[in-house]
């Protein structure tokens, strides 16, 4: 029988168009790793991160998904169980940041009503191919 090791479990989910950068920012946030090399994910993937927040020890399991469409009845099951569901364009990639009224409609259709909704621009180290500025992402109403 296992102990609980933390007092909050937070569910965030990633969702946005294939090569976005949804995999490398978990691995990033999660493990402090980089990798500048495109793999597909496959369906879904997650990582865990534990921190302490105001004294409550914090576990949070982020979900990243597949940006293809074939995945897409695969992933919609995971929106129910977040808490919060981050919407990831690429700013090089003006057809990834036109998808996102896609990704919130499933949002709106398969989560739950007091999910919070956060629009991430990534892929800010390669300011020189922006396609995408910083206020049209701003302007993102979820």
């Amino acid at each position: 029988m296992s102990t609980k090791r933390y007092d909050v479990l937070l569910r965030l989910l990633l969702v946005g168009d294939t090569g976005v950068g949804k995999t490398c920012l978990i691995c990033q946030y999660a493990n402090n790793e980089f990798y500048d090399t495109h793999i597909s994910t496959i369906g879904i993937d997650f990582k865990m991160k534990t921190m302490n927040v105001d004294g409550h020890t914090v576990k949070i399991q982020i979900w990243d998904t597949a940006g293809q469409e074939r995945f897409e009845s695969i992933t919609k099951q995971f929106y129910r169980r977040a808490q919060g569901v981050m919407l990831v364009y690429d700013i090089c990639s003006r057809s990834t940041f036109e998808s996102l009224p896609k990704w919130l409609s499933y949002v709106k259709q398969f989560s739950k009503e007091d999910t919070v909704i956060t629009v991430l621009g990534n892929k800010h180290d390669q300011e020189e191919k922006r396609q995408v500025q910083y206020i049209e992402g701003q302007q993102v109403r979820c």
